[in-house]
């Protein structure tokens, strides 16, 4: 067995009265490897991932700005994973606001016997948590061959979040450029000031789930218009593509 090789480099720049620490890591090899970065009272992100061949790179920082002297200080997370036999998982919790209430969450799972990808960015400050990409990854963040399990959501408060699942046997990939979650409700596949792209393109056998719960209102830019709860749900034989999955929920 390939032992994990991982190079950790850790920064933490001061300068004036504000002092941004960064982290930024590497790893190649084989088993476990998992990261956990805790932004004050601001946000926490965690990462694991473990498999017969791992690899990637992950990047966090909490800027301690405080802008508009909020109290809330701006905190990022990149991550570029792949694995091969195994598992990836992410989680950034937005654990403070100056807007509604935090609790505002992104999370991605990948379990594959094959192979699984994941290129993910997000930020939070006093006023949200996005998923933004443009600059990051635009396409195929979320990708996954042989016989897989992929689970993204997006959580805006405990009613009201979207998400989507998919359990197949096939080549998967998912686009979604642009996320954004306030407490008072979220854009799933859009938003983050840039034109939309969300999709997915999976070619092989399983079942595909679409779900979205709001209290108000969830519209999708296919022109579904509904209360409550949201399903979209396909269970195909050799092939799903959906060309814009993109909704809004409140």
């Amino acid at each position: 067995m390939k032992r994990l090789i991982m190079l950790a480099i850790f920064f933490i720049a001061i300068g004036g009265v504000n002092a941004t620490t960064t982290v930024d890591m590497n790893w190649n090899g084989a088993g476990n490897f998992d990261t956990h970065f805790n932004a004050g009272d601001d946000a926490v992100v965690d990462f694991w991932t473990g498999g017969s061949v791992i690899s990637g790179e992950w990047h966090a920082s909490d800027n301690d700005d405080n802008p508009y002297i909020y109290d809330v200080d701006t905190t990022g997370a990149n991550v570029k994973a792949h694995v091969e036999n195994g598992f990836i998982k992410y989680n950034f919790d937005r654990t403070d606001s100056k807007y509604g209430a935090a609790g505002q969450n992104s999370y991605t799972y990948i379990d594959s016997a094959g192979t699984g990808d994941l290129a993910w960015k997000t930020t939070s400050n006093y006023a949200a948590m996005k998923n933004c990409h443009y600059n990051w990854q635009s396409n195929n963040q979320i990708q996954a061959t042989g016989n897989h399990e992929v689970v993204h959501t997006l959580t805006a408060n405990p009613t009201e979040w979207a998400g989507i699942h998919v359990i197949a046997d096939a080549n998967t990939k998912i686009t979604s450029m642009g996320e954004e979650a306030r407490s008072s409700g979220y854009r799933f596949g859009e938003g983050c000031g840039c034109y939309t792209n969300a999709k997915v393109d999976i070619v092989g056998t399983g079942a595909f789930d679409l779900s979205a719960y709001a209290e108000n209102t969830i519209a999708t830019q296919s022109g579904i218009t509904t209360d409550g709860f949201l399903n979209i749900h396909s269970d195909f034989i050799s092939g799903f593509q959906y060309n814009n999955f993109a909704l809004i929920g409140n």
